[in-house]
Order: structure tokens, then C-alpha cells, then sequence
């Protein structure tokens, strides 16, 4: 054997590849939990996401009607075209299906097994179980997860379900209950925001956070916070939960609104002023005055005065609607349009804004409102400032 050449490293096989498609796959899980984490900015039922606890990632929903799960399970392919087929989904064949313990076992430890259990376990606490991928499926098993969210199974594979569900899981289960829980699991195919490299979801994460929020991000800042987002969903994902008791785990291994503000520079006080106003958008609102004000060179004390000075003027004016001549309000309305403007053609100069208050308290017109008195009329302006950006 000569030993006189050169060779390249990559010239030779590495010896272990399983580490770096590893890595790459649980990127892509943390991906799909950063993400799906962001639908906690909109403000609605969704409030908590939990990362690798009880499968790959859980969405918890709180509403009037009580505490449900939303289970999802990553599965990623390199090769785009891959098709998911029956037997990797449901270790089930197409034709030949035996029903012994061997078969049922198969199945139990499927994808759709795995997932299906949740609904047996969690009941009518788990709304839906959901297998996420970035490629797709093959027809027979869209038509059979089809068939059974249908809860009129007619193939094959669907009935095969059905009718042995209670042998799968070793429960007692009637037709019926078989049904409702084989009728929750969904597939999510071709997802965009996971893949390599993460460029992908940072554009993903930008777009979606703009449609929860309505913060529209620069490029640079939507690569930072999704950078910071997959961070926070690896660390809940590795955090240990041995030994911990229940109330700590929301927060050990779940992401809820106080992680999302602090990946976008908010402060739960701005945000939670802003709730408490009249304001439809608060946090599109908060990210606006907190960004834009310690742009000016602001500091957080001035930040946190203006957010509340806002809430006020917007539960103030909502009052005052039904207390003065629309004609007064007004002119009111205008006169902190004419501040905003000046304040802004001297470039966010705090001391140029705290003049034209001060004159225009001083009007006799500003006057004639009782109520009105320089915090007031501060907030004003901040919800001036918001409404012309907004429109």
C-alpha cells in the first residue's frame, strides 16, 4: 500500500454519519416547535408550547370550555420526493394484514400509534393529534387518515382501524369510541418553515409573527429572533424533569407569552398596560413605542410612561366621546397631530415634544377640557404616532 499520495478527507467515507442527521432532525422538530410557539402572540386560545414533553412539541388551549392538548410528532425526509407510506405511517400492509400480536404491536409503536394513544389517554382533553412533515404522503394514507376523521371508514387500512383499535392499544373499546379517537389524527405535509439551512424559518418566522402581531421585522431582526427562538426550544427540550414538581414544568419545559416578549425586546409591563387599554393590537402596539423610542435614545422608565400614557388617552377619548362636542374633540384631535408632526421633523427631540405640550396647555382651547393635563395629552400624541404607522 503506497503511502505517497494525497488523500482528501473527503475522498473516504466518514466512518458515523448518524450524529449529523441527528442533529439535523432535531433542528427540524425545534423548527416546527419554535414556530408553531409563535400562534401564543395572537392572543387567543393558544397559550402554551410545550417542547418534547409528551411527544415533539404540545399545544395547549385554554378557553371557557376547559384545557385541551394539541400533539405533534416530527418526521423529516432529505430526499424532497419521499412519500410516506402505509407501512412507515401505520406499519400496516396493503394487503395480507395480520391481526396477531406481533401485527398490533407494529401498529401500537407506529407513528400513527404513538399519536393515537394521546387521544386514548388525555380523552377529551386532547383535541387533536397531528403528524408534521417537510415532505408528503402517499395517497393510500391521505385516503385512510381521510376515512377517519370522516368517521366513515371504507378501505381497508381504515377499517382495519376501527375494528382493531382496542386490541392495538389492549383497551375496551366500542365501535364508537374507536371512532372518535382515530377520527383526531391530521397530517401537516410540506411544511416550509423547517428544513436546512435555517434561513428558511427565519423568513417563515417573520411572516408569521407579523400575522399574530402585526410587527413587521427587518430581515436582520427577524434572523436574530428566530435565532433566539430555536435557542429557547432547545433549551426547554433538554431541560430534566426528574423530580420536578407540576407547577414548575409550565415553565421548565413550555414556552409561553413572557418567553416570546422577552425574545422581542418587550417587557411584560408594556405589554400588560397595553391589554388593559382599549387597544385591539397591543402587542403590534407595545413592539412600536418600545423599538421606536429606544431608537430616540429613550430609556425603559420613559418607554414604560409612554405605553401607560397611551392606555390612559385611549380610555380617556373613548370616555370623552359621550362628555364633549365632537367639534371640541376635534380640534383636540388635530392639535396632537400638529405635535406629533413637529416632534418628528425635530427627529424624536424629547425636549421639543415637552415644549409643544406645554404650550398647548397652555391654550385657552385645551382649556375649555377640564380633564385634560399634560400626561394626557402626551399619551395622545403616542397614540397619534401609532395610528399613522398602522395605517
Amino acid at each position: 500500500m503506497a503511502f505517497d499520495t494525497m488523500t482528501s478527507i473527503h475522498d473516504v467515507a466518514p466512518r458515523e454519519v448518524v450524529g449529523r442527521e441527528t442533529t439535523l432532525r432535531f433542528n427540524m422538530q425545534h423548527q416546527a416547535a419554535a414556530y408553531a410557539a409563535l400562534e401564543v402572540l395572537e392572543s387567543g386560545d393558544v397559550d402554551r408550547v410545550y417542547c418534547d414533553y409528551h411527544d415533539d412539541f404540545v399545544v395547549r388551549r385554554q378557553s371557557s370550555a376547559g384545557t385541551n392538548y394539541h400533539f405533534y410528532q416530527v418526521k423529516t425526509k432529505g430526499k424532497a420526493n419521499h412519500l410516506w407510506s402505509l407501512r412507515e405511517v401505520f406499519a400496516l400492509k396493503k394487503s395480507g394484514q395480520k391481526a396477531d400480536k406481533g401485527g398490533l404491536q407494529a401498529v401500537q409503536n407506529s407513528f400513527a400509534g404513538k399519536l393515537l394513544i394521546h387521544a386514548l389517554t388525555f380523552k377529551t382533553a386532547c383535541r387533536e393529534v397531528t403528524l408534521l412533515t417537510n415532505v408528503h404522503f402517499s395517497d393510500d394514507v391521505l385516503n385512510a387518515v381521510q376515512e377517519l376523521q370522516s368517521g366513515k371508514p371504507t378501505s381497508k387500512t381504515a377499517c382495519f382501524l376501527i375494528e382493531k383499535l382496542g386490541d392495538i392499544f389492549e383497551a375496551e373499546l366500542g365501535k364508537d369510541a374507536a371512532i372518535e379517537i382515530a377520527r383526531k389524527l391530521s397530517l401537516l405535509a410540506n411544511v416550509k418553515y423547517i428544513g436546512d439551512p435555517e434561513k428558511t424559518f427565519a423568513v417563515e418566522a417573520r411572516e408569521a409573527i407579523f400575522q399574530y402581531s402585526e410587527i413587521d421585522l427587518t430581515r436582520e431582526e427577524a434572523a436574530k429572533i428566530a435565532s433566539g427562538l430555536l435557542a429557547l426550544v432547545q433549551k426547554k427540550s433538554m431541560t430534566s424533569i426528574k423530580g420536578m414538581t407540576p407547577d414548575k414544568l409550565d415553565d421548565s419545559v413550555g414556552i409561553g407569552l413572557q418567553d416570546l416578549l422577552s425574545i422581542l425586546s418587550l417587557t411584560p409591563q408594556t405589554y400588560r398596560a397595553l391589554v388593559a387599554g382599549a387597544d385591539p393590537k397591543p402587542l403590534r402596539t407595545a413592539s412600536f413605542l418600545q423599538r421606536r423610542l429606544f431608537a430616540l435614545g429613550a430609556e425603559e422608565s420613559m418607554i414604560e410612561y409612554a405605553t401607560q400614557a397611551k392606555v390612559d388617552w385611549d380610555i380617556w377619548l373613548r370616555n370623552a366621546r359621550h362628555t364633549y362636542p365632537e367639534s371640541q374633540l376635534n380640534f383636540l384631535l388635530q392639535t396632537i397631530t400638529d405635535i406629533r408632526t413637529k416632534w418628528m421633523r425635530s427627529g424624536g427631540e424629547f425636549s421639543v415634544l415637552n415644549q409643544a405640550i406645554t404650550d398647548t396647555m397652555a391654550d385657552a382651547s385645551a382649556q375649555r377640557i377640564r380633564a385634560l393635563n399634560p400626561d394626557l395629552l402626551f399619551g395622545g400624541v403616542m397614540a397619534d404616532w401609532v395610528r399613522k404607522e398602522s395605517a
